[in-house]
């Protein structure tokens, strides 16, 4: 079954290529995603417990309502293809730039503050281990996260977006290199000291993808060097962290180690969500976990509402995991009727391909379709939709901020209107 299941996908892919002849079309590449998933999974089936057919049969059925939801969103749209450049005006205002810039930086000194406290609670003698072991193990039962100064992380993405597309998005560039791979370092170091894959991914995909729906660079070469990127991330913060090697190991030592991480960690969701859905009790918990941060709010308010942890727990395939691909939370609230939200995940991602692949689109849209092909890219991982829904709160506030409120043909219709005459 699950070669059968990658050989529909396979025609999904081909399919969805044909709709608009473009790579970065989001229905092309959740199938193309989950293909190779699928594919990978595959070769390595030996290293894992057996998985059911039933459960690509859910993949492919999840990646066909995908495909539907973006076909309907971008129903009868050519996109761009060519060198192409943002509406005139739609980019923050260099006042807003240098204001936000100013802002991070503030920003940046309390969030290195913090990490170094972190990193220095115990209990290895590795300092981004015990900022790690903090973040992600005992925060939930001491609070020993980042706080508040976690939100800067967005704001700094924010500045990284709004360098990159003053440099790309004109004939003419408006932002230096400087500035540029300024802002980029100071978003790396906010992303390496969340001690998390997860948190730098979206500042790679967001200087990547950018440039890609502006076709200031192919977007398959961009896909390669998405790749290799990506592959370097996942084995420097894995010696880093000592998971499946360290610096101090040889090549050989660590090459066997990290392999085996990267099988486990890519495609070892698809056995521990086979673990999940085998064992799962027929009572479903009605939107607990797609809609935990409502929740958590409501909580916080007095209400009484629940809040589930983030963090779940291990299945053993036979090596322990806790991830469960992008389907779990919605298998969980609303049994096998969860799949159905691909279809409006496919419209979200179509919908947003289709503003930003216009002739001049709005800078607005160029970066909020980038930014959500990182929940798209980590589908096979886990859900970083509806269950992370205050980043997602805290980006569209930003974005309101720097495109909307503050963008240069905003400011310049306020003052216009200031010194009108009355």
């Amino acid at each position: 079954m699950a070669i059968l299941a990658a050989c529909v996908m396979l025609l999904l892919v081909v399919a969805n290529y044909l709709l608009h002849r473009d790579v970065l079309y989001p229905g092309f590449l959740q199938a193309m995603l989950w293909f190779a998933a699928i594919v990978f999974f595959l070769i390595n089936r030996a290293t894992f417990i057996p998985v059911s057919g039933s459960v690509f049969v859910l993949f492919l059925a999840g990646s066909l309502l995908f495909a539907m939801g973006a076909f309907v969103a971008t129903y009868d749209h050519r996109p761009v293809l060519t060198r192409n450049q943002l509406l005139e005006g739609s980019i923050p205002t260099k006042g807003t730039v240098i204001a936000l810039a100013g802002t991070v930086l503030v920003g940046l000194v309390l969030y290195v503050n913090r990490a170094s406290a972190l990193a220095s609670s115990g209990p290895s003698t590795n300092p981004y281990v015990n900022l790690r072991y903090a973040l992600s193990v005992t925060w939930e039962e001491t609070g020993g996260d980042l706080g508040v100064v976690s939100y800067f992380i967005p704001c700094a993405y924010g500045l990284v977006a709004s360098t990159v597309l003053g440099r790309h998005g004109f004939n003419s560039p408006r932002i230096s290199r400087l500035v540029v791979a300024i802002a980029v370092l100071v978003g790396l170091v906010f992303g390496v000291l969340s001690s998390g894959r997860s948190v730098l991914l979206p500042l790679i995909i967001i200087v990547l993808i950018i440039p890609a729906v502006l076709r200031v660079r192919s977007p398959a070469k961009t896909a390669r060097t998405l790749g290799i990127l990506i592959a370097a991330l996942f084995v420097l913060v894995g010696l880093a962290l000592g998971k499946g090697g360290d610096f101090a190991s040889t090549i050989q030592d660590n090459w066997v180690g990290i392999r085996q991480s990267f099988v486990l960690y890519s495609v070892g969701s698809i056995p521990s969500f086979d673990t999940f859905v085998h064992n799962r009790g027929p009572d479903l918990e009605m939107g607990i976990n797609s809609f935990r941060t409502i929740l958590k709010v409501l909580n916080a308010l007095g209400f009484g509402t629940p809040v589930v942890p983030l963090v779940q727990p291990y299945a053993d395939i036979p090596m322990s995991v806790n991830v469960y691909t992008a389907y779990q939370p919605y298998i969980k609230d609303f049994g096998l009727a969860g799949t159905v939200v691909l279809f409006g995940l496919g419209f979200g991602h179509g919908w947003l391909y289709r503003k930003a692949t216009i002739q001049t689109p709005r800078a607005v849209y160029v970066f909020l379709f980038s930014l959500s092909l990182f929940p798209l890219v980590m589908q096979v991982f886990q859900d970083m939709y509806l269950s992370v829904l205050s980043t997602w709160i805290q980006y569209s506030a930003i974005s309101i901020v720097l495109f909307g409120l503050f963008s240069e043909q905003n400011v310049r219709m306020r003052t216009w209107l200031a010194r009108r005459p009355a």
